[in-house]
């Protein structure tokens, strides 16, 4: 039986390097035939913002990335609805790649994981 690992996307996409190399690590844990499952709390709700221009700060833009998850594979793409409302932020604004759910049902997920990765 495989493993499965849950990724936590917690912090905003720009001002550290964070997002990006937890978007490359479920990628590449994917290939592994890993159960990958990408968990977005707290500043990072942020990372699946629409129409991000990170080009005025001289960084490169890797929101576009999150689409390819389901290609890898990851099915299980999640987002703090408590999250979203606490920063204004309305599932219309978001990359269509995740569903929004409760705390409680991230919580959930996160102790059923085998191994949770976060940075």
């Amino acid at each position: 039986m495989s493993k499965s690992l849950s990724i936590i996307f917690n912090k905003a996409p720009y001002g550290s390097q964070s997002g990006r190399e937890l978007l490359d690590i479920a990628l590449m844990a994917a290939a592994f035939d890993m159960e990958i499952k990408a968990l977005f709390i707290e500043d990072g709700v942020y990372q699946l913002l629409d129409n991000q221009q990170p080009d005025v700060l001289y960084m490169k833009n890797h929101s576009p990335t999150f689409k390819a998850l389901d290609l890898y594979g990851i099915e299980t793409r999640l987002i703090a609805e408590h999250d979203l409302v606490e920063r204004g932020i309305t599932q219309e604004q978001l990359l269509p790649v995740a569903e929004t759910t409760s705390q409680e049902t991230i919580k959930q997920v996160i102790s059923e994981s085998d191994f949770v990765f976060m940075l």
